[in-house]
C-alpha cells in the first residue's frame, strides 16, 4: 500500500512538472544573423536622433572608466553607440528569454520557481489591442483616443510581422527587430537621453560618484525626491537604481545566465552600491540597455503566467476563464503594481509620455 502511494505521488509530481514545463508549439523560425543588429542600429539610431533633433543614440562614445562590463559579449564589434547596445539586446530578446521574476511571483499570481514559466520574448506572443475600456483596467492615466489609435497601429504592425515570421518570412523578422529597436530607442529618449548631460545630472553624479568614477557623456543621474532613499537614485539610459535587491535583480540573474561561461562578466551577489553605480553608469551602457529591454520580457512573463485577473490583459479571458499561456496576448501598458512594470511612459505616468513614446516609434513608419 505504501509503495502504491509513493508511485501515485511520483506520477503526480511528474505530471505537475511536465505541466509547468510546457514548451511552445509555435515555431518562430531560425535566428537572425548574429550581426544583423548593426544594420538595424545604423537605420534606427539616425532616424530617431533626427526625429528628436539630437544625436544621443548614434554618437560614438568613449570609455572614461574601467567599464569591464561593457566589454562582455562584444566579439569583434565594439558597440560604442547607445543604439548599438539597444539593438543588440533587442535582437537577443527576439528569442525566448528567461524572465527570472520568480522572486516577485507571489505578488503577481505567478510561480516562485523560474523554471515553471512559459517562455516569453519580444515576439513569442502577440500584442493586445487596447481601448479606453481595457486601459481602465490596466492604467490610472488613460491616454487620449488619438494615442490609443496609435497604440493599436503599433500592435497591428507587430502582430502582422509576427504572423509573417511564423510563416517563415525572415525579412519580417528583420523588420520586427527594426521596429522594436525603434521602440526602445524612443523609450531611451523619453527616459533619459534628452537631459542626460544637464547641470542637474552632473550634480547628482558628483554627489553619488564612487572614488575615481567620472560620469560618462550621455549617462543621466537623477534623484527622485518622491522616492524613499533606497530607490531615490536613478542612473543611465533606462533609469535604474543601484540596489541589487531592487528591480534590477531579475536583470542580474538573466545577465549572469547569458555570461555563465565568462566569469569576468558575472555580477556577483557581493557587489556594493558603488560598484553597481559604475555598472549602471558605464560608458557604453551595456548592462543598462540589457536591463531596459529585459524589463519588457519580465512584464510579459507575468502576464502570460499569472493566475490573477488583474495581472494580465482583459482579452486573455474567455467565458470567464483565463486562456492558457500560449494563447495569451501581452501589453507593455500596465501599472507597476499590476504586472511588474518599470517604465513611467508605459504607465502614461505624466499624462503625455506614452503619447511621446508611441509617436516617436511610429514616425516615418510605413
Amino acid at each position: 500500500m505504501l509503495g502504491m502511494k509513493r508511485s501515485i505521488a511520483l506520477l503526480l509530481l511528474l505530471f505537475c512538472s511536465s505541466a509547468f514545463a510546457l514548451k511552445p508549439t509555435i515555431d518562430l523560425g531560425p535566428d537572425l544573423d548574429k550581426d544583423e543588429y548593426l544594420n538595424t542600429s545604423s537605420i534606427v539610431g539616425s532616424a530617431v536622433d533626427f526625429y528628436k533633433g539630437q544625436s544621443e543614440l548614434s554618437k560614438a562614445r568613449v570609455s572614461v572608466n574601467i567599464d569591464s562590463i561593457d566589454k562582455c559579449s562584444q566579439g569583434t564589434n565594439t558597440r560604442d553607440q547607445f543604439v548599438d547596445q539597444i539593438s543588440y539586446f533587442t535582437q537577443l530578446m527576439i528569442k525566448d528569454t528567461r524572465a527570472f521574476v520568480g522572486m516577485v511571483g507571489s505578488s503577481y499570481g505567478t510561480s516562485d520557481n523560474d523554471a515553471n514559466y512559459f517562455p516569453t520574448s519580444l515576439i513569442r506572443h502577440p500584442l493586445c489591442l487596447v481601448s479606453k475600456s481595457t486601459l481602465k483596467k490596466t492604467l490610472r492615466n488613460i491616454p487620449s483616443q488619438n494615442t490609443i489609435d496609435k497604440l493599436n497601429i503599433l500592435a497591428n504592425s507587430v502582430n502582422t510581422l509576427r504572423m509573417d515570421v511564423i510563416k517563415g518570412d525572415m525579412k519580417a523578422k528583420v523588420e520586427l527587430l527594426n521596429l522594436w529597436s525603434r521602440f526602445f530607442s524612443c523609450l531611451a529618449y523619453t527616459e533619459s537621453l534628452s537631459s542626460a548631460d544637464s547641470r542637474s545630472s552632473h550634480n547628482v553624479a558628483n554627489k553619488y560618484a564612487p572614488a575615481g568614477y567620472r560620469k560618462p557623456a550621455g549617462v543621466e543621474f537623477y534623484e527622485d525626491p518622491y522616492q524613499p532613499a533606497v530607490s531615490r537614485l536613478n542612473i543611465g539610459t533606462y533609469q535604474f537604481t543601484p540596489n541589487r535587491n531592487g528591480n534590477i535583480a531579475p536583470c542580474i540573474l538573466a545577465w549572469n545566465q547569458m555570461h555563465a561561461n565568462d566569469r569576468a562578466c558575472l555580477i556577483p551577489a557581493g557587489k556594493s552600491q558603488s560598484e553597481l553605480i559604475t555598472i549602471l553608469g558605464s560608458s557604453f551602457q551595456s548592462f543598462n540597455a540589457f536591463c531596459g529591454v529585459h524589463k519588457l520580457i519580465e512584464t510579459f512573463a507575468i502576464q502570460v503566467n499569472t493566475s490573477k485577473k488583474s495581472a494580465t490583459h482583459p482579452s486573455n479571458f474567455e467565458n470567464g476563464r483565463l486562456l492558457d499561456s500560449e494563447r495569451r496576448c501581452v501589453s507593455p501598458y500596465f501599472q507597476a503594481g499590476l504586472a511588474y512594470n518599470h517604465f513611467g511612459p508605459f504607465q502614461n505616468s505624466t499624462g503625455d509620455n506614452l503619447e511621446a513614446l508611441v509617436s516617436c516609434t511610429l514616425h516615418d513608419q510605413n
